[in-house]
């Protein structure tokens, strides 16, 4: 499926082993740009998909899953939920602590 600029996404950063499903937000598409070096996942200095969430921050495909805005909307249906935030999830991560 090919995505648009400006195509509406929602991203997960993870289901944890109790069945929560760690939501990040509802946001944009913004295409293909190379990340930062601070960003985690799978960044090798190879673009990524650049999602930007409703509530400004900023989330790379490397580092979530995502999908279109009613896809994730059908994934969570029924699930419990816990909205993250990136920032709180990457300092997780650089502290050592399992993300």
């Amino acid at each position: 499926m090919s995505r648009a600029i400006g195509d509406r996404v929602g991203v997960i950063y993870r289901e944890r082993e109790d069945g929560v499903v760690e939501f990040l937000g509802y946001g944009t598409y913004q295409g293909l740009e190379i990340p930062p070096p601070d960003v985690g996942g799978f960044n090798f200095g190879h673009p990524n998909p650049k999602l930007v969430l409703d509530n400004g921050d900023v989330t790379w495909g490397c580092e979530t899953w995502w999908g279109s805005e009613k896809a994730v909307q059908f994934q969570l249906e029924g699930k419990q939920v816990e909205v993250v935030r990136i920032v709180d999830v990457r300092a997780r991560a650089a502290g050592g602590n399992k993300p």
